[in-house]
This record gives structure tokens, C-alpha cells and sequence, in this order.
């Protein structure tokens, strides 16, 4: 039987790539966490609450929200908002602490092989990966299992993301962010329920049994494309070239509080209008961020490309 043509290839992370147990990790994770807040004399118990609440509404709602918005909004349900700058500290923690969970992992070679094989045969890369970390979190994982992020064209995370797995909405956004239709797609993963979920989009699938969980507890995997990451690696040799890749997205990537405040010390423009936003520049020596009067703020937008400021006042 002769290959299926694919538009793009979206691959899982944890379990497919990172051959690494899911519960040993997160249990490491949640006790580095813990243990860095407490370290800056806040409440561990607090955060802790409020870390759970906000993982909790990423995985129920569906509002139309980021997973970002949805994190924070109950994250502070527990936590006190005032006690620090929760985004500069927690960024501070992805930079540099969560690195370290990882060290001393052996990634499996064949995960990389697999990639830069696709990679070499055009096919555009998604890392459609549970979004509940920060992007900078995500890279991380990626670079523990010895494969390189720039290789793929969009990475979900709880910045860019308004559902997750399995909800058929998380593929569909994904799927649609790629300017692709669920036919065009391959997945790549491990988890016969999560992973397998966008077959309801009508896409392709390939289940790695290295680290396979099913939920189900009788999944018949005689139903889809499966076998280990090395034999993985073997089989996407023989695909052909991608001949019709799928829209090629390099999404600009979310700029957190701390990353502003970071600008505004630096004097560069850390909040430039939409309209300059969309120009990627301000062409202001502005010390203060720029942006349009809104409710927030009575500053005008000082760039080149702003509209005037309304006259009225605002309430």
C-alpha cells in the first residue's frame, strides 16, 4: 500500500519525543516549583493552590480565552496578586531552574533522526504538545530530548492556545493555524486517547509504543500506523518529499509582563499600538510605552502609525 501524502506532521512531546515518564517528571517539577517559590520568602501552600486552580481552568474552559488568561485568572483566586511580580519571578524559574530537571537525561537518538529526516524532505513540523507550559518551558523539554525547536513552524503552549487535549478544538486551531485541513495532517504520539483524538479532523495517525498509554484499556492497535521511535525513524525514510507543504507559520511569539518591563528598563517600546505592533516596530525614543487612551491608560500612542487620540475624555 502506498504512503499516505502529508501536508504537515504534528508530533506529541512527552512520551513520543522525551521518552520520559510522565508522573516522574511532573512530580519533579511541582516540588522545583514549590521549593523556588519558598525559597523567595513566599507562601509554597498559597501557589500551590493557586497553580493547581489555574491548571484546572485551562483543562475546563472554553471560552475563547488563552490558556494564559484562563492560568492566571484563577491562579490568583488562591494566590495574593500583590505578593510579587508573579510573571517575572515565574519566568525567572523557566529560564533557569525548570533547565535543570532535565540534566542528566538520555534522549533517544532516534526522535532526532526522525525530525531532521522530515525536516530534509519539507515537510512543515508542529510540536502539538499539551499546552499548559510556557513556551520557554516547552523548549526546554525539547532540548532534553536532543531535538532541535527551530525545526518546527509552531509550538503550542499556554501562551498561544485556547483549548487542549483532547478537544477536538485544540486540533481544529491547530490545524487551522497552519492553513492546513485535518486530511493534510500526520500525528505522531503515544496516547491512544489524546493523541488519537484528531482522527475526528479526518488526519492520519502514527502511535509511538516506546512510553504508549491507553487510557481506554483495550485500544486495538492494529487500528493505526504503529511501532517504536526507531522504527518510526525507519519509516518516514521512505516517505517521498513533501510535495504540497502546508502554509509556513512563524507566529510572533507572546511577550510576557516581565519581557515589557524588561523593554521599558532598556527604554526600548514596550507596548506600541496594534497598528505598530502590526509593523513590528515604533519608531519612538519614548522612555514610557506607547499605546492607544484606553480605559487603562490616558496616554496617547506617540507612533508613526497611530491613529489620533479620541477627544472625549474617557469615563
Amino acid at each position: 500500500m502506498a504512503p499516505r501524502s502529508y501536508r504537515a506532521i504534528f508530533f506529541d512531546l512527552d512520551g513520543t519525543l522525551l521518552p520520559m515518564e510522565l508522573d516522574e517528571f511532573l512530580g519533579s517539577y511541582f516540588e522545583a516549583i514549590a521549593r523556588f517559590v519558598a525559597t523567595h520568602g513566599l507562601d509554597a501552600a498559597s501557589f500551590s493552590a493557586g497553580l493547581k486552580a489555574g491548571i484546572g481552568a485551562m483543562a475546563a474552559h472554553d471560552d475563547g480565552r488563552t490558556n494564559f488568561d484562563a492560568f492566571w485568572e484563577s491562579f490568583f483566586t488562591h494566590a495574593d496578586r500583590d505578593a510579587a511580580r508573579w510573571e517575572e519571578l515565574l519566568a525567572g524559574f523557566y529560564e533557569h531552574d525548570f533547565g535543570a530537571i532535565g540534566e542528566g537525561f538520555e534522549p533517544n537518538p532516534a526522535a532526532a533522526r526522525a525530525i531532521e529526516t522530515l525536516a530534509s524532505k519539507g515537510y512543515p513540523l508542529v510540536l502539538a504538545t499539551m499546552p499548559m507550559f510556557p513556551r520557554r518551558a516547552v523548549e526546554w523539554r525539547l532540548t532534553w530530548a536532543g531535538v532541535d525547536p527551530s525545526r518546527f513552524e509552531r509550538i503550542t503552549s499556554f501562551e498561544n492556545s485556547t483549548s487542549v487535549k483532547p478537544k477536538l478544538a485544540y486540533y481544529a486551531e491547530n490545524v487551522a493555524a497552519c492553513g492546513l485541513a485535518g486530511e493534510d495532517v500526520l500525528m505522531v504520539g503515544n496516547n491512544t486517547v489524546e493523541d488519537l483524538a484528531i482522527q475526528g479532523l479526518g488526519a492520519d495517525a502514527f502511535l509511538v509504543t516506546d512510553h504508549l498509554l491507553d487510557p481506554t484499556d483495550g485500544f486495538d492497535l492494529d487500528a493505526v500506523q504503529h511501532g517504536t521511535m526507531e522504527e518510526f525513524a525507519a519509516w518516514v525514510e521512505t516517505l517521498p518529499a513533501c510535495a504540497d507543504p502546508g502554509a509556513r507559520h512563524r507566529p510572533r511569539r507572546h511577550r510576557s509582563r516581565a519581557r515589557r518591563r524588561a523593554d521599558e528598563r532598556k527604554g526600548g517600546v514596550a507596548w506600541p499600538c496594534s497598528t505598530a505592533r502590526t509593523r513590528r516596530k515604533a519608531a519612538t525614543p519614548a522612555r514610557w510605552p506607547t499605546r492607544r487612551r484606553t480605559a487603562r491608560s490616558a496616554r496617547p500612542c506617540s507612533c508613526p502609525w497611530a491613529r489620533a487620540p479620541r477627544s472625549r475624555a474617557l469615563p
